[in-house]
């Protein structure tokens, strides 16, 4: 009876912040012009077309085709801003406002990053207890360059969500020994990354690596290399699950890319189409052909990292940068955020020693996989990044880092509790400290939205 007391309490008070982050997540939304961040009238014009017209653009239309840059973002998954002209639609029913058709469209956003925090509880409630389940979710949820990626026009907040979905899927997967469900929750969640970002499609290759490589664990620890009928039973089941999120994943979003293949000569994913467009279409400074990249000039990666400062601006920006990379916040958040991530790094080095030695810290086999492959996800989206920076447009910012965000805050919530637990004997001081942790992310988050966004847009 008092566990059930306790549970409820927590649900009631999991169910009241999910609402207190929607109404943050939408009060960032409200106070930011049109246009004030990344690319925001260009994504917004797919779904003003879509709104108007009805139907989907080509990436080539001459509607939504930028005069600088000669290409569009339609030739890119649109799923966030379909959904968007669909929340537009709705709302012409009361007003045209041109604001509240713009707020309509970000309303995708912010409900993802709602979305994500709901989930995030529930990665939460997998991963950890007490206090840490709220100190894994508010880490994220008031990230302040979370919370910005909700407040505009974009396919960011819809990737971050996915990945939330695939990560949990993935624990399901493995407690349940991949249920139907599980399968499903799956094949759902890589549906939706795969119509969100590219640079979340990392979480795709690690869902295939993890799935093969927890039934080859299952295999060797459950069947008898002997025993044929169960080998065979076995690989039936592997084949009807693998073939059960195969042809979702084909229903819901494999639409798109056979869409672009037809349109666009074989071209499924539009990235060469798109080039080709803004070749044709760029002003001249601009096109492809001529990009003042890294790889043209000869840059050598350090060069890239350091003296051009890649690495630095990548990571402040990962924490906050708001605008056009022209907001940045106060040093002070910054170093505190360093600080604190160190601390944590300090438990997780601890943690990986340990493990390696195999002294502490016994996990079971499963669970080993499980934070295998979420420490791979984390480099994958810094990698795409830095190719994309060297061989391309030179673009250092944080935004294209976040599909990491949730495995990289389940290590340092992980590496929080490792300093924590055995830092602190006394109760009493451990829960000061993670509730100081808790009140430390969200006072960031306030001051960047009272003392930073408002003035500059309000002032």
């Amino acid at each position: 009876m008092i566990i059930n007391q306790k549970q409820n309490r927590y649900r009631l008070a999991a169910a009241g912040f999910v609402a207190f982050a929607f109404l943050v997540y939408f009060a960032w939304a409200f106070i930011q012009p049109f246009n004030s961040a990344p690319d925001e009238y260009m994504r917004y014009q797919i779904s003003q077309f879509i709104y108007r017209k009805g139907f989907l653009p080509l990436g080539s239309d001459p509607e939504i085709i930028n005069p600088i840059w000669g290409t569009s973002y339609g030739f890119t998954p649109i799923l966030a801003y379909i959904i968007g002209a669909a929340f537009m639609k709705i709302t012409s029913l009361v007003t045209t406002n041109s604001f509240a058709l713009l707020m309509s469209a970000r309303l995708v956003s912010v409900f993802c990053n709602t979305g994500t925090v709901i989930v995030c509880f529930k990665i939460a409630d997998r991963l950890f207890s007490g206090l840490y389940r709220w100190m894994f979710v508010i880490f994220v949820a008031f990230l302040p360059q979370f919370i910005y990626i909700g407040s505009y026009v974009n396919n960011d907040a819809m990737a971050i969500f996915s990945t939330a979905l695939i990560v949990y899927a993935w624990i399901h997967g493995l407690t349940s020994h991949w249920s139907r469900l599980s399968c499903f929750e799956l094949a759902a969640s890589i549906s939706v990354c795969a119509l969100s970002y590219y640079n979340a499609y990392g979480f795709i290759l690690c869902s295939i690596l993890l799935y093969f490589a927890d039934r080859l664990i299952t295999y060797r620890e459950v069947f008898n290399p002997d025993y044929k009928s169960g080998r065979q039973q076995f690989w039936s089941q592997t084949g009807r699950q693998v073939g059960l999120i195969t042809a979702i994943v084909f229903i819901l979003a494999g639409w798109w890319f056979i869409r672009n293949a037809i349109l666009y000569q074989g071209d499924f994913l539009g990235l060469r189409t798109s080039d080709h467009c803004a070749q044709i279409n760029a002003l001249e400074a601009f096109k492809p052909s001529h990009i003042d990249s890294a790889y043209n000039n000869h840059w050598n990666i350090w060069y890239l990292l350091f003296d051009k400062q890649w690495l630095v601006i990548s990571y402040i920006s990962l924490i906050g940068c708001f605008g056009y990379m022209e907001i940045w916040l106060k040093p002070v958040i910054y170093y505190g955020y360093t600080i604190l991530w160190a601390i944590s790094g300090i438990g997780l080095f601890s943690w990986i020693i340990n493990g390696i030695t195999g002294h502490t810290l016994k996990l079971d086999f499963k669970k080993n996989l499980l934070f295998v492959v979420l420490f791979i996800t984390i480099p994958i989206p810094f990698l795409l990044s830095l190719y994309y920076s060297y061989y391309g447009d030179f673009q250092p910012q944080g935004r294209y880092l976040l599909p990491m965000l949730i495995p990289l805050m389940i290590f340092i919530t992980k590496g929080f509790q490792l300093v924590i637990d055995k830092g602190f004997v006394k109760i009493w001081i451990r829960r000061c400290i993670q509730v100081m942790l808790c009140l430390l992310c969200a006072a960031a988050a306030f001051y960047c939205y009272f003392y930073i966004l408002i003035p500059h847009y309000h002032p």
